[in-house]
């Protein structure tokens, strides 16, 4: 098998107010996921944790096909980046196969709900959008004050 990506599947879990440290891996193939909580604590810490998630991925990895392990262990495309947090250059797709992208901010309000305003760089073209996305982000965040 090819290795994957360092940290391919795995995510991070860090909830204090919960008590909840651990890594979480998910790995979805045709339609069924695999998933598994790996927690720091009962594992002896952080790092023998990760290392377990990682070996549980890569037993799940090594079951599927070929295509699949290729997939996992291709470089990760470089993302655009905005320079702020909580403003994210964004590509979906549709259903249909029609390709979107745009600039997205995001920031939670004074109620506590999280808030998004998303930005078409095919409307307003790619630096127009993302100054948009930046000036959301700040006026949100400020009404949040």
């Amino acid at each position: 098998m090819t290795e994957p990506r360092p940290n391919y599947g795995i995510t991070r879990i860090d909830q204090p107010e919960k008590k909840n440290h651990g890594f979480y891996v998910r790995v979805t193939h045709r339609g069924k996921n695999h998933q598994k909580y790996f927690p720091d604590k009962s594992l002896g810490g952080k790092p023998k944790a990760l290392k377990a998630a990682k070996a549980f991925r890569d037993e799940l990895l090594s079951k599927m096909p070929k295509y699949k392990q290729e997939m996992a262990s291709r470089k990760k495309r470089r993302i655009k980046q905005s320079g702020v947090v909580g403003v994210t250059h964004v590509v979906s797709k549709s259903l249909k196969g029609k390709v979107y992208e745009y600039w997205q901010a995001a920031w939670v309000d004074g109620d506590e709900k999280r808030k998004t305003a998303k930005f078409s760089i095919a409307r307003y073209g790619g630096e127009k959008a993302l100054e948009m996305a930046k000036k959301a982000r700040k006026s949100g965040v400020k009404g949040t004050r």
